[in-house]
Order: structure tokens, then C-alpha cells, then sequence
């Protein structure tokens, strides 16, 4: 799953771009866990006919630790997409 190392880097990211008291928007409780694993979230050019594979949006998920509700939030947007030869 995810390393300590990446774990604490998704984790810092984060906190920097979220509310410092942030609570959970259906239940208002402040205490959250971090996915240990990734999401990837395929995108589909058509409603009814999906496939498998292909673009996607890769997310970590932070989880209310109280009553399951799950926030999403894309490994790009937080600048932790691995870096290519053409970036």
C-alpha cells in the first residue's frame, strides 16, 4: 500500500490546501484517516457503454473516522503526480 514516506507527504499537501478545522459535512466530527491505497477514477466518453481502462483521475481519499464518509482529492491537484520527461 502506501508508504510512510508518500503517506506523510499526501498528508502534508492536504493540510495545506483544507480548512485547518475541518469537519465532516454530514456527521461535523475532526477526526479522519488516510486511505492506504490509491483511487483511480476512470473517465468514460460514454454513459452507457463503459469500458475498462484507458484516462482516468487518480485520487487519495480521506475518510471520516466516525461515520465512513469519503473526500476524494486528485493526486495532480496536490502535485504528487510523478514527474514525466515532458513536465
Amino acid at each position: 500500500m502506501i508508504d510512510n514516506e508518500q503517506k506523510q507527504k499526501i498528508i502534508s499537501e492536504i493540510n495545506k490546501r483544507i480548512h485547518p478545522q475541518l469537519t465532516c459535512p454530514m456527521c461535523q466530527n475532526e477526526n479522519f484517516v488516510l486511505a492506504d491505497g490509491y483511487i483511480h477514477n476512470s473517465l468514460q466518453s460514454d454513459l452507457l457503454a463503459i469500458s475498462i481502462g484507458g484516462a482516468g483521475i487518480p485520487t487519495v481519499a480521506i475518510i471520516c473516522a466516525k461515520c465512513g464518509f469519503i473526500s476524494q482529492h486528485a493526486v495532480g491537484a496536490l502535485g504528487l503526480l510523478p514527474k514525466t520527461k515532458n513536465d
